[in-house]
């Protein structure tokens, strides 16, 4: 009868998994989380390139629209034309009589001839 106890002690012990060794279940629940976290960081590094690439498009849209208004040009105030101008006396330029171009020539073709 000993050892009939004795060995169903044994073939109890033999049927069940050891200590150390893992569940399959928990192993596939682990890989399911490491997956799922996996899953969680692709998502959220598409989602900052996203957001990043529509920064990058909101700031080139804000400097074009800077270019686009430029710096502002001064206004050219114009008088009315239907309001009579001022008269102003036109300048006097410097003249010469036409004698005096006419000897001042003659004396440079002369000294032009008259070379050493």
């Amino acid at each position: 009868m000993r050892s009939h106890i004795v060995f169903s002690v044994l073939a109890l012990a033999v049927a069940t998994p050891a200590a150390a060794q893992v569940n399959p279940f928990q192993l596939d629940d682990l890989r399911a989380q490491q997956q799922a976290a996996e899953r969680r960081s692709i998502d959220q590094s598409n989602q900052i390139q996203a957001l990043e690439g529509r920064l990058r498009a909101d700031q080139a849209v804000a400097d074009l629209a800077a270019l686009r208004a430029g710096a502002p040009l001064p206004q050219m105030r114009y008088s009315d034309p239907t309001v009579g101008a001022a008269t102003v006396t036109p300048q006097k330029y410097p003249s010469m009589p036409d004698t005096a171009l006419a000897d001042s020539n003659k004396r440079v073709q002369d000294a032009a001839r008259n070379r050493r």
